[in-house]
């Protein structure tokens, strides 16, 4: 059985349709490490602190509109409303790292119809956290009742509770394991309008002639534009120009690219 409770949240995870959730609410029998369920949306700060411990622990999923009795059988009770995903996104926010983001979903499931009855005519949603290991460890942005700001928090078992040493150390190793830097993060758009600016400072060409006194960037345009200079070639001028330098950029990322794909050689 307990196989069978793994694979089926494999597959949900993997793939999260409405018959893999079925099978999922429907063969369970208790919590698992990967995956919380709630009865209803619990307050945004406890919420943040479960979505901050699935991430640190290889992700997994919150299930809300599902109960847990008190001898841990699941109960799929519904929702009575789907919530807005802006406004459990928005919730979160202030409690939740901005490069964890990305790794977050909201999903609606509703069932007007089941081969498993006990689900018609109910609603659910579902939190997907994505494993993340290039920005380990996630930490807690804000204080409030739920949460404590500048925590870490991971899976123990079915709760969720602060890193102790040995859980830190195997959040930093998955990390480094990656090779990423943060230190390195920094957008293309920026790398590429820094280097435009370095190259309108500099001439291609240096002028010489009836307007030597205008030294000037728009001295050159008006030389250029009146035709009465003659030019040379400015010998500090980088020997690749910018079009030249986006161009090779971008074939060597087309080949880098066919590497990470396996089709380099074909």
């Amino acid at each position: 059985m307990g196989k069978s409770i793994h694979e089926d949240f494999a597959r949900f995870f993997e793939r999260p349709t409405r018959e893999d959730l079925r099978n999922l609410i429907k063969n369970n029998f208790g919590e698992l490490p990967q995956c919380d369920f709630k009865a209803d949306w619990p307050a945004l700060p406890k919420l943040a602190r479960h979505i901050l411990g699935i991430a640190n622990s290889k992700g997994g999923c919150v299930i809300v509109g599902v109960a847990q009795t008190e001898d841990n059988v699941l109960e799929p009770k519904g929702l009575s409303k789907l919530t807005d995903k802006a406004e459990i996104t928005g919730g979160i926010k202030r409690y939740i790292p901005d490069a964890l983001f990305p790794s977050i979903d909201v999903l609606d499931f509703s069932y007007s119809t089941s081969e498993y009855e006990t689900l018609v005519g109910k609603k659910f949603q579902v939190i997907l956290v994505d494993d993340d290991p290039k920005h380990l460890p996630f930490i807690s942005t804000a204080e409030s009742d739920d949460i404590s700001n500048n925590a870490i928090y991971v899976r123990r078992g079915t709760s969720t509770e602060v890193a102790n040493y040995q859980e830190l150390q195997i959040l930093l190793n998955r990390r480094l394991e990656t090779g990423y830097s943060s230190s390195r993060e920094i957008d293309l758009e920026t790398h590429l309008e820094q280097l435009k600016i370095l190259y309108r400072h500099i001439d291609e060409f240096h002028f010489s002639g009836a307007t030597d006194l205008l030294d000037t960037n728009l001295g050159t345009m008006i030389r250029r534009l009146m035709g009465y200079t003659t030019k040379t070639p400015n010998p500090n001028y980088p020997k690749e120009g910018f079009d030249a330098f986006i161009a090779r950029m971008v074939e060597k990322k087309k080949a880098r690219i066919a590497i990470d794909l396996n089709v380099a050689n074909i």
